[in-house]
């Protein structure tokens, strides 16, 4: 072997060696993952997550101590459709993008506004960024989309001095977040789903592709238990049942109903073209013999 060529191997285990280190490094980055209700993303260790939600939107904070770092996730907590979409938009994001300018400590009109675009996780996201002309300190970034019929929008505000602190969070986040569309509630049997504030919803027994029939429970039948029992629902985007509870009924027939319930399938609910969760109840009639 030359020397050449001993010099040339030596380098490459060097490199290899320092890329494999680089590689452990990145990857053994500590993640805590969050969820609640329908929204769920990974953040780095170290940082804190808070809840500052209101009737309108679902909100929550991720800041580290020690950094000028903060990004606020804001998610409206109802269905936006497409004609709502222009006004909707201007009236979630200006409020933020005020906010904003006021952590820069400058006023919206005076500081440097850019638009731009980015990826938010499998969407395509729109984004103003904020520089205040008075120091070129701190940028704050208003980043929106509508996603699985709500809109969603991520406040980033850092300094300078924290701009490779910032662009882990943002990585993790943006990457990671995942959201659920809005439970609709079920109307009688051929009509749109709506929005409100009911937890009951119509009846679903003629949506149904498969309804699965509860087993007359022993103890029941011997007793002379009839009549009805009604069991709510919460269907998925794919038409399956992923919760099930007794609303009424005689406490015998609940159980075999909750669990035929949960092995009910039905086809998708669309709005807007969109799949939609929705909730319902499924009825089941006992008749004594």
């Amino acid at each position: 072997m030359t020397a050449t060529h001993k010099l040339a191997v030596g380098i490459g285990m060097i490199i290899s060696i320092l890329s494999v280190s680089t590689y452990a490094q990145s990857a053994g980055t500590e993640l805590n993952h969050f969820a609640a209700e329908w929204i769920s993303f990974d953040y780095p260790s170290g940082y804190s997550v808070t809840e500052e939600s209101t009737p309108e939107t679902q909100q929550f904070v991720i800041k580290r101590k020690g950094t000028s770092v903060r990004l606020t996730i804001v998610v409206t907590q109802r269905a936006v459709l497409r004609n709502e979409l222009p006004a909707a938009i201007e009236n979630f994001t200006e409020p933020l993008l005020k906010q904003v300018a006021v952590t820069l400590g400058s006023s919206k009109s005076s500081s440097e506004r850019t638009s731009f675009q980015t990826q938010i996780g499998t969407k395509q996201a729109e984004g103003v960024r904020l520089r205040s002309t008075r120091s070129e300190t701190k940028t704050g970034e208003v980043i929106w989309v509508r996603w699985k019929l709500r809109l969603i929008a991520l406040v980033f505000v850092r300094a300078d001095a924290d701009k490779s602190v910032g662009a882990e969070l943002w990585q993790t986040v943006s990457s990671s977040l995942r959201v659920e569309a809005p439970v609709l509630t079920a109307a009688a049997t051929g009509t749109e789903p709506t929005q409100n504030d009911k937890i009951e919803g119509g009846v679903l027994n003629g949506k149904a592709l498969a309804l699965p029939q509860p087993a007359y429970p022993r103890l029941a039948r011997a007793a002379h238990v009839s009549g009805t029992v009604m069991v709510q629902v919460l269907i998925d985007e794919q038409g399956n049942v992923s919760a099930a509870h007794a609303v009424d009924g005689h406490p015998l027939l609940q159980s075999v109903c909750v669990a035929a319930a949960r092995e009910a399938k039905f086809s998708p609910t669309l709005l807007e073209g969109e799949p939609v969760r929705v909730t319902g109840v499924i009825q089941y009639n006992f008749i004594s013999r």
